[in-house]
């Protein structure tokens, strides 16, 4: 299936351009030349990335922007900016903007860009819901620190204290076990909460970029960088950066990390001003950060500025008493009202097979398992029958 992107532009000429453009380049796009006239298939289609126009008459793009944010937070936003509007550009990626592209732009750059958009949506598509409410009291929580388990409370407080202390945090486990959400949770518990909060995923990173990414560049700084533009520290200055699958660095962009931490300040590639490192960093890996180091794939150093803190996220293999008392039962109602059908209840033949299960995929393959057997089911109950094994 293609990845959609939706295009908001007042210029019918621009607008002819970006979908000519992106068509051949394989994306499904659709394009329109006011919020107005794109909201209906904002509202009803899966769109994967939203590229609007800073500046249009009646609803601007940070208009559109608040609006995803609220109602698609996931749903990346790209700006297009001419350049005397970059100071409104930066703004907009602080209010939770994905990137901005300035006119005129070249291609490669919005091909780069919209690729690393899709494939955060992509992944994100693969998590779990973020928040449930427990039913053992605790009050609203995301969904990775569920569980009435020792273990789950036990990690509760972990991420608490961690929410209350300053340093860096190192976040490992395998993919789906809801790194995200609870990195989300830190940085709101945290003193940083009112200042930005700015995620950076390395995988979707070509290494050659991983250091503009990280510090930001000054135009002329080399012939593909056409234009001035932010990092993610920069932009989230005074509050949190989260950088995802941070063992997917470069070895010469875990240099340039490591040389910031150490000095606690900065530099855009090509510039001289320097700025303070005034941000905490959560980074993630799905694999051994130690073994990397001893391999040495990982900068050692770097790893020891790193974890700080470190918080380990157990896979479902190893939360067998929660699965069966907090997770299947919240995924059989959750999948049941989306369905518009009563609350199914769960034979034992389907329990005992959901808790013999590997869940590679974590909390995302659970939910997607369990939505598929209520879709399937016929009865008021779930069999082993309705699910494809």
């Amino acid at each position: 299936m293609r990845d959609k992107i939706l295009i908001i532009d007042d210029e019918a000429n621009l607008r002819k351009i970006l979908e000519e453009t992106l068509s051949r380049k394989g994306y499904e796009v659709s394009s329109f030349e006011s919020f107005e006239a794109a909201k209906t298939t904002l509202d009803t289609e899966a769109i994967d990335v939203v590229i609007t126009d800073l500046q249009m008459p009646g609803t601007t793009g940070m208009d559109v922007l608040a609006y995803c944010r609220h109602y698609s937070p996931d749903l990346p936003v790209v700006m297009i900016t001419a350049y005397g509007t970059i100071e409104r550009a930066v703004s907009a990626m602080q209010a939770g903007a994905f990137d901005f592209v300035l006119k005129p732009f070249q291609n490669e750059e919005l091909f780069r860009i919209l690729l690393k958009a899709t494939e955060s949506r992509n992944r994100r598509k693969r998590e779990p819901a973020l928040e449930l409410m427990s039913a053992v009291g605790i009050g609203p929580v995301p969904l990775p620190l569920f569980g009435r388990s020792e273990d789950a409370a036990r990690f509760r407080d972990e991420v608490d204290q961690a929410a209350r202390g300053g340093g860096a945090i190192l976040m490992t486990g395998e993919v789906g076990t809801g790194k995200r959400s609870v990195a989300r949770e830190i940085h709101r518990k945290s003193d940083r909460a009112r200042a930005p909060f700015i995620q950076l995923n390395c995988e979707a990173v070509p290494p050659v970029f991983q250091t503009t990414e990280l510090f930001g560049v000054e135009k002329g700084a080399g012939p593909m960088h056409l234009f001035s533009k932010p990092g993610v520290f920069e932009l989230a200055q005074g509050g949190t950066v989260f950088i995802e699958e941070i063992d997917a660095l470069s070895i010469e962009a875990q240099n340039d990390l490591f040389s910031a931490l150490e000095n606690e300040a900065f530099t855009r590639t090509g510039g001289v001003r320097s700025y303070p490192m005034d941000v905490r960093i959560i980074a993630t890996s799905s694999r051994d950060l130690s073994l990397a180091v001893k391999e040495g794939s990982f900068h050692v150093e770097l790893y020891y500025k790193l974890s700080v803190i470190s918080l380990h996220f157990k896979s479902l293999r190893e939360r067998l008493e929660d699965l069966e008392t907090d997770f299947i039962p919240y995924f059989i109602e959750r999948s049941c009202k989306k369905n518009g059908v009563p609350v199914k209840k769960c034979s034992q033949e389907v329990i005992s097979w959901l808790l013999s299960q590997e869940w590679i995929g974590n909390l995302g393959e659970l939910e997607r398992t369990i939505h598929q057997g209520v879709i399937r089911a016929q009865g008021s109950e779930l069999l082993l029958s309705d699910f494809k094994i």
